[in-house]
Order: structure tokens, then sequence, then C-alpha cells
């Protein structure tokens, strides 16, 4: 299945559901690893095993392992979309088999001499003749049996019947669609539980300063909102500063590896591995000049300066995520205006409760490189 092809509403199996499953996680370019570390942010439960189970098999999986996936890649946009879609696929199966498959049924109500055809009132032999069945009598009436008429009305009570019958039918497949329906939102329900005390638990032990190993450590800093996106390099878009500088853009995207070198104090170098030549560069806010406020790489790193040192320090003590405090100031990074299209740049302001300034940091073992 191609990346076009990802539309919810066109899945018609779970087979085509689970192979959209795998497209989607393909597009996203993440590693089970890091889909694992994704969901945690987000206070999900998606164990990398459960995840690479889940897609092996060609059956649906539980409705919060596909919601929890789904955020994980990126996707929280059209969450909605794929539970529509989970619904309707789930509920198919038991439906599909329900009704009667025969239109032309033995009223056993009715005289046991007449067969009446669905859609002929009367007719006993099948010739379209709509002659009254009291005129027409395919044997003799027994001894001591009713009347000629009253078998004819038999007929005809046996075909009214019939559609209540069917209307029945309808309203008990109706009430199981409804009952899986309420059963899929009361897991949703319980996931949702079950995830908002995960995050409380993530909170609970979220330090107040990002903790660094004395060695360093590769890592991955991602502004909060939107997901997919990842603190990397670009050019700031109005063209007046020609220079590399850090902004948003999509984590799929190649782009320079993040290490985090401790400092003095409490205080963190965040440096840019160059993806071709390798060399390393510290971030440097900008004091002065048409570029003023924003964060460029700078191969003179120097332990002095403020303009390449942050305070890595957590954003709230309820809310995941940490703030980059430039050093000895009240002063943050943040992604412009709050934007949150790719290509935003990451630009000094002062340190408030914005949405802008919340990054979530992933750390990386130096054994598995950037994974």
């Amino acid at each position: 299945m191609d990346d076009d092809s990802l539309h919810p509403a066109d899945l018609r199996s779970a087979e085509e559901f689970m192979a959209a499953l795998r497209a989607l996680k393909a597009r996203s370019g993440l590693t089970l690893r890091q889909l694992e570390s994704r969901a945690a942010d987000r206070g999900d439960v998606l164990p990398r095993s459960t995840v690479a189970d889940i897609l092996r098999k060609q059956t649906l999986p539980r409705p919060d392992l596909v919601a929890a996936l789904v955020r994980a890649c990126g996707e929280q946009d059209r969450l909605a979309e794929w539970t529509r879609a989970w619904k309707r696929l789930a509920c198919e199966g038991p439906v599909a088999n329900t009704g009667p498959t025969d239109a032309g049924l033995t009223d056993t109500n009715a005289n046991p001499h007449t067969v009446t055809r669905a859609g002929t009132d009367g007719d006993t032999d099948g010739d379209g003749d709509s002659t009254p069945s009291h005129e027409r009598q395919t044997s003799p009436p027994a001894a001591g049996s009713a009347p000629a008429p009253q078998a004819g009305q038999a007929a005809k009570s046996g075909l009214r019947r019939r559609p209540l019958v069917l209307v029945a039918a309808a309203v008990l497949v109706g009430a199981a669609v409804t009952g899986l329906l309420l059963a899929g939102d009361l897991l949703t329900s319980q996931s949702r539980t079950s995830q908002s005390r995960a995050t409380d638990v993530a909170r609970a032990r979220l330090p107040e300063i990002l903790p660094v190993k004395s060695a360093g450590s590769w890592a991955r800093i991602r502004p909060a909102r939107p997901s997919g996106l990842c603190l990397t390099a670009g050019r700031e878009r109005s063209g007046r500063y020609r220079s590399e500088v850090a902004v948003q853009r999509p984590c799929t995207e190649p782009g320079p590896r993040t290490f985090l070198q401790p400092a003095a104090g409490d205080l963190t170098a965040i440096k840019w591995e160059h993806p071709v030549d390798k060399g390393m560069g510290c971030l440097t806010i900008l004091d002065s000049g048409p570029a003023r406020g924003l964060v460029e790489p700078q191969e003179n790193c120097r332990p002095d300066k403020d303009a390449q040192l942050f305070r890595i320090e957590r954003y709230s003590p309820t809310t995941q995520g940490y703030r980059l405090r430039r050093a000895r100031t009240d002063l943050c990074l943040g992604i412009r205006d709050g934007a949150t299209e790719a290509g935003a740049e990451a630009v000094q302001e002062p340190c408030g409760a914005k949405q802008g300034q919340r990054f979530l940091i992933d750390l990386i073992p130096q054994t598995n490189g950037s994974d």
C-alpha cells in the first residue's frame, strides 16, 4: 500500500486496515523504540513488542492500541478517521450474516395445501394469476376442515406477519450494532483513564533539571506541539539571513544530530553534528544583526558564553516537557509566535507559560547512535 492510499474511510476489511497501519508506521520513519518513546511522552502505553506483534497480524487490534499508534506516528489530526474506520469494520462482521436469505418462504400458518409466494396475494401455482384463493382450490377440503375463504384469509395473515418479523430482526441487528459501539466507547474511555494515570506517574518522576550524563548524550529535541516535528537546521523564512538557523521540521527529514554536553553548574551546551563532515557546532543565540534573537550553530564553542549555554528545566510540575532557558537570564527559546507549521524558527523571548516554549527531549544511548 502506498502513502497516497492511507484513507481510513476507504478501507473495506480488517486486512486492509492492518495494511494501512503498517504503511502509516513505515511513512513515519520511526523505529519501534521511537514509537514507544513518543507514545510515553503523550501518556500512552505502547510497548514496542506489542507494536511488532499487532503489525504482524491481519486482525483488528484493540482500539486503544490503534489510537496510541496513530498518535505516535504523528497522525493526531486524523485520529477520528481511524477510530471511525475501526468501529465500522469491527461492526461489519456480525451484521453481514443477519437477515432473511430467501424471498420465497413457506407460510406454515396458511392452509397446508397452499404455498404463498412473497409479492403475490393468493397465487398458489406461481403463474402470476391474481385470482382470489377462494375462487381456486388445489384440492378438495377434508371433512371437518375450514371453508376455502378461511384458508385464503390465513395466507393473507401470514403475509402481513412477515414484515413484522423482518422489522423485529432489523431492531435486533440495530441493538447489536449499538452494543458494539458502546463497548468500543467504553474501551476507549477505560484506555483514556489508564493513559491519564500513566501521564500522572510520568510527570511525578520528571526531574527539575534534565539529567544528562557527565560524558554527554545524544538527544532529540521536539516542540511539544504539533507532533512529528523536531528542532533542527533550516532557513530563516524571510530570506534576510542566509546561514542555517534552528527551526522546527519533520523529524523524518535529514538533518544534524543533537548532542547535549553538560557544563558548569546545571547548564548544558546544545551541539549539532553536521550530517556530512561530522563537524560539531554549538547552538548560539544571536544578539545583534538581522538575525537577532535567532539560534545559529557556531564552531567556536566557549564554556563561559551564556548565549551558548542553557538550563534545561522542567516546564511545570503538572505538564510534561522542558524549557530551554538561556544561562543566567529570564530568556527562553520558543517557536516564533507559537507557530505549529514546519519551518517556523526558534527565537529568544521572555520565559513564560507559552506552549511554544515547551519541548520534549528524548535521550538516546550512545551505543545506539541515532537509533
